[in-house]
């Protein structure tokens, strides 16, 4: 591992749980090259998958950009959003923000979101998703790059929410109730310089849920693989673990894009529980057969942000899917199988 990486499961040494707080849901808006992002993961009861996402990004030349993002798929709709926003504003404890048309609003307890989104006739986004059981981040949620460690990548998750709502696309109303994960992320640094890849996903069951993230750090830093994941079962968060693995078992080139992209994803999941300290493993194994999206990142960002990333050379493409999967577990001696809906995402960056 390089002496420029800083994981947080390894300065968290044997505490790698740790509470999501109220300060930790506030809305940072670092300077420099940072961004910044607050992301709901739905997993509809009716088996149809959505997000929503407000980005804040500032480059530190040019004043911040606010983007949202939005991905519908289900009942014969595949529809993804990309809009340029202004009008940023925060709630005078920064948990809340505005931008045009979009707010995302943290009630009292923290514990909620209320998320509201109106663009044109296209698409209206009103739910509530409500934390079930606990949050998390590793140790203090934070890896940092660098001997001065000044850069650095920042995670917060709710792994489990309850969610009511609705979503309307193209005058097409749809009931989005069902479990969802919330994670809010910060990169303060241009992400060219943080990885080459990234693996996401969000599995949710009746019995179970599961959550991974995981990146690879530039060959400046090692190539290093930076993972962190949750156990969740019958609304219970069990456990936290950062000896996970995202392995493609099968790739096939994309000749559009060419990068390798996997046939077959071997995730893994190995730690202890929060409760008794008791050994858990989880696996999942999956033949992602549909492809909801291939988004070009840089057809997404505003004109000078693209030709910024381009002067790095990095061509980023995130590819999505959402199947129905199954996930082995073992507690102790104890064993669950749960089947599910997976959303995964495999982003490669350069």
């Amino acid at each position: 591992m390089s002496s420029n990486l800083h994981i947080a499961g390894v300065l968290a040494k044997d505490s790698l749980y740790s509470e999501v707080t109220p300060k930790d849901l506030e809305w940072t808006l670092a300077s420099g090259s940072s961004t910044e992002t607050q992301t709901f993961y739905l997993t509809t009861n009716e088996g149809h998958f959505a997000f929503v996402q407000m980005v804040h990004s500032n480059i530190g030349v040019w004043s911040p950009t606010i983007q949202f993002t939005a991905r519908f798929f289900g009942g014969g709709i595949n529809t993804f959003k990309s809009v340029n926003m202004s009008n940023f504003k925060l709630s005078q404890d920064k948990r809340s923000a505005t931008a045009d048309n979009m707010a995302i609003k943290l009630d009292d307890t923290c514990t909620r979101y209320k998320v509201t989104l109106n663009h044109k006739t296209e698409l209206t986004v009103e739910f509530e998703i409500e934390r079930v059981d606990r949050s998390f981040k590793i140790g203090e949620g934070k890896t940092y790059f660098g001997k001065d460690q000044k850069g650095f990548v920042e995670h917060k998750f709710w792994p489990k929410c309850k969610v009511t709502g609705n979503i309307v696309v193209d005058g097409r109303a749809f009931d989005v109730s069902g479990t969802g994960l919330f994670v809010h992320a910060i990169q303060s640094m241009k992400p060219h310089l943080i990885a080459t890849r990234w693996n996401f996903l969000s599995f949710q069951a009746p019995n179970a849920s599961l959550a991974m993230m995981e990146f690879e750090t530039t060959p400046q830093y090692g190539s290093t693989k930076v993972n962190q994941g949750s156990l969740i079962v019958n609304d219970k968060l069990v456990g936290v673990s950062v000896e996970n693995a995202a392995e493609f078992l099968e790739t096939e080139l994309d000749p559009q894009t060419g990068y390798h992209i996997p046939n077959v994803i071997h995730y893994t999941w190995k730690g202890k529980t929060l409760e008794t300290g008791e050994e858990f493993q989880a696996s999942l194994k999956i033949r992602p057969e549909t492809l909801m999206d291939k988004i070009d990142v840089l057809n997404e960002v505003p004109y000078f942000l693209k030709k910024i990333v381009q002067a790095f050379v990095a061509k980023p493409y995130i590819y999505q899917w959402f199947n129905a999967a199954t996930v082995e577990i073992t507690i102790g001696s104890n064993k669950l199988t749960s089947t599910g809906k997976l959303f995964n995402e495999a982003t490669f960056i350069s």
